[in-house]
């Protein structure tokens, strides 16, 4: 009698397979016990907090840069800083997927060092899930972002064409573009030309008008600024002069843009190892990490 039941309990547990959770990302269908899209290995979670009644307006923000940027130190600073302050905006972390980096970011610059590169597999990728509430306004927003590898969105500004890349951005309601101070004052054009190469991708995006990234908000941060003082002082000036491509294309095309300056070392130690080139942060100072999500909130209103 207890085979007989059993049998029928398994037999009703088989209907859930019968119906395919769509990926909050990528719409792409999977089973409802899976942890990550298998399309696009972002968190099936995702889904179910998105759609959780206590959840509000829901919005994905692309984070991106080149090799090296600082972007993974720049997310988990931000994650960190918008947990713990009590004005301004006011951060919780949905899903212990969304408190692995902050965790990892700041355990790393504890201990002296900047986090390890992003991996280039999406299957690694860390996502982040915050409910933002502003004080002021009593307003809940929820924010998505991932800590794409460098990398690979290089190689898709390339042309590799990659259908995880292109769901997730068609997806996003704003943008992050980091730009490496450190590499601007040594008279290096790679964060100009990434940047630039970012903005004609991103418009290559067709669609509603309201979808266009013209009409999207999109914030170029300056990492490393503790390099250049000029940066936190007047950031839109800084880009005038040391990455005039990516200032006149931004003025010209964009609708909605602001340059920032943000530093998560007051002090960094440059060494050579084995011939290659390795940072240490000597203090950890943070300056600047949350205006750039500030001013999205308030373009994304």
């Amino acid at each position: 009698m207890s085979r007989l039941v059993s049998a029928q309990l398994d037999s009703y547990e088989l209907a859930h397979y019968a119906v395919e959770v769509p990926c909050f990302v990528c719409d792409g269908g999977n089973r409802h016990d899976a942890e990550r899209c298998r399309h696009c290995y972002a968190p099936l979670a995702l889904r179910y907090q998105v759609t959780d009644k206590l959840a509000k307006s829901s919005d994905m923000i692309a984070i991106l840069g080149p090799r090296d940027a600082g972007k993974t130190s720049y997310l988990g600073m931000l994650c960190d800083t918008l947990s713990r302050q009590s004005e301004s905006c006011q951060a919780i972390s949905r899903g212990a997927f969304s408190v692995m980096l902050q965790q990892r970011v700041i355990a790393t610059l504890t201990s002296q060092q900047f986090p390890p590169h992003t991996s280039e597999e999406a299957e690694n990728w860390h996502w982040n899930h915050l409910s933002i509430t502003e004080p002021s306004s009593r307003r809940q927003r929820e924010l998505i972002f991932p800590d794409m590898s460098g990398a690979a969105m290089e190689r898709e500004l390339d042309h590799q064409a990659s259908p995880i890349t292109r769901a997730y951005l068609k997806k996003c309601s704003g943008a992050i573009i980091l730009l490496d101070t450190q590499r601007i004052e040594q008279g290096d054009p790679v964060p100009d030309f990434f940047a630039m190469k970012a903005l004609s991708y991103l418009g290559e995006f067709g669609g509603k008008r309201r979808e266009a990234w013209a009409n999207k908000p999109i914030a170029f941060v300056f990492t490393k600024s503790d390099q250049s003082q000029a940066c936190f002082e007047a950031p839109r000036s800084y880009a005038e002069t040391h990455v005039p491509g990516l200032y006149r294309r931004a003025v010209a095309t964009l609708k909605r843009s602001e340059f920032f300056g943000v530093s998560v070392a007051g002090a960094t130690l440059n060494l050579e190892v084995d011939g290659a080139p390795m940072s240490l942060p000597l203090r950890i100072e943070p300056r600047g990490i949350c205006e750039p999500v500030t001013w999205l909130l308030k373009q994304l209103r």
